[in-house]
């Protein structure tokens, strides 16, 4: 599927950088065999989630290209079956579940030192699959301008509070996961919760034109991993305390659509 175009980035929040805590988010963008995209963000107060994020973005890779035949049969084939794709989301949960595992095995500590929460969308001809556990944000746009979040955040009480992948969410199926026609999605992103005070309206959590710009540029083939590197770095973040978290953006576009009137570049957003 080489008209599309995509790329990830994940930066250190301002109060990690303060406090030399590694960078706990964790995510990536492929677009062979077919193009997915995912974003784990590790549980803050954990010490090594920074590691149960990094080896759920691997295991998710991995597992896409090894079971690229399933995804053919659940995304490509004329026929829905929605029990297919949750087939396809508790193998995944087994697959990076068991990454913690031997994480536990290697650091000799609890399982919740690794704990992080996962988002991840699967591009298919026919339709798209999606999968979300705790509070990032999954940003699918159809048409020219109607960009949407896919599913509502997984937030707490509390502020920071969320759930993280266990386990057992693949028997009690304690996630979201859907599947949507890819005839009329032309660009889908993914978003940790740390840059959706800038990104989104927040009180109904609606993304904000930020994400029309970028999918305009991911799509006309301006857009760059710099580019998103130099937004997600930019001084605006350091003025306001919610900046501290890590900020992640998993992003791709199908480079054939072309939006009616469009201007000429506009991916010069991080100036």
């Amino acid at each position: 599927m080489s008209d599309f175009r995509g790329f990830a980035v994940s930066v250190p929040g301002n109060g990690h950088i303060r406090r030399e805590i590694p960078c706990q988010d964790a995510s990536g963008v492929w677009l062979a065999p077919r193009p997915c995209l995912i974003v784990c963000d590790g549980r803050g107060s954990a010490r090594y989630s920074h590691f149960g994020a990094q080896a759920a973005v691997k295991a998710f890779r991995s597992q896409c290209a090894v079971m690229d035949g399933l995804l053919y049969s659940i995304l490509d084939c004329e026929r829905w079956n929605d029990r297919r794709w949750f087939r396809f989301c508790n193998i995944m949960i087994r697959t990076v579940c068991q990454q913690k595992i031997e994480l536990v095995e290697q650091y000799q500590c609890p399982e919740s030192e690794f704990d992080f929460t996962i988002a991840f969308a699967v591009w298919g001809k026919a339709r798209c699959g999606f999968f979300q556990v705790g509070d990032g944000a999954i940003v699918i746009r159809e048409g020219e301008e109607c960009c949407y979040s896919l599913f509502p955040p997984d937030k707490g009480e509390y502020d920071n509070e969320t759930r993280f992948l266990r386990p057992e969410a693949a028997i009690r199926r304690n996630y979201h996961a859907c599947m949507v026609a890819s005839e009329d999605i032309n660009s889908i992103a993914i978003t940790s919760d740390g840059p959706e005070f800038l990104m989104f309206n927040l009180a109904e959590m609606t993304p904000g034109p930020i994400f029309n710009k970028m999918f305009d540029d991911c799509s006309a083939g301006h857009l760059t991993r710099q580019n998103l590197l130099d937004y997600l770095t930019r001084g605006c973040w350091a003025k306001d305390p919610r900046g501290n978290d890590d900020r992640s953006i998993a992003i791709f576009s199908n480079t054939n659509f072309e939006e009616k009137n469009r201007a000429e570049s506009i991916s010069h957003f991080a100036d």
